[in-house]
């Protein structure tokens, strides 16, 4: 995607990723990009599936709830010529995560986005913990799962795991990869 740019409506319910970090994740996440199947939940503008396909995922699934920005990310999506290679999904997250990361119809590994609004670390936590734990069990292997959290939310309250956590400047990112944690007690 490197120079071209993603529409963004600018409206305060959307909390784009600032940039550079966006470039660290998917610095860290090279390898397991490419084929993967990507899943962003609470999407936004759905800058990490755009940036996901141009970096080789074979498809990718946009969960956003919010028309406006629904509308804008089929426009990027057209101007991006991977609306073939996109499935966008008009829904309230916690209301259709059972069925996206419920168990696999194949193997295709998951590169999987969960960068819900910050409050809802502190507001839905369990619901958030559950979707995360569904992951954990039904990713196929090779999977990675990425939470976006603010810096001050205690990350030890997510589902144990070997999380590899990195912080830049007031938000912090979580990657797990489910296979480590197959077998755990979730």
């Amino acid at each position: 995607m490197r120079g071209r740019t993603i529409v963004y409506h600018g409206e305060e319910f959307t909390r784009p990723m600032k940039d550079n970090i966006r470039e660290n994740v998917f610095n860290i996440l090279l390898k397991a990009i490419k084929g993967a199947k990507c899943i962003d939940l609470f999407a936004g503008t759905g800058a990490m599936a755009f940036e996901s396909l141009s970096r080789g995922a074979s498809s990718a699934v946009i969960v956003e709830q919010n028309r406006m920005a629904v509308r804008y990310i089929r426009e990027t999506a057209e101007t991006l010529d991977v609306s073939g290679k996109l499935k966008i999904v008009t829904a309230d997250t916690f209301r259709v995560a059972s069925q996206l990361v419920g168990p696999p119809k194949d193997e295709t590994p998951w590169v999987l986005f969960l960068c819900p609004p910050y409050i809802f670390w502190h507001e839905r936590l369990e619901e958030l913990n559950a979707i995360i734990r569904a992951a954990q069990v039904n990713a196929p292997p090779g999977s990675v799962l990425m939470v976006e959290t603010e810096k001050t939310f205690d990350q030890d309250l997510l589902p144990p795991g070997d999380w590899d956590r990195r912080t830049y400047g007031g938000t912090t990112l979580g990657f797990i990869e489910p296979a480590q944690v197959c077998g755990m007690n979730l």
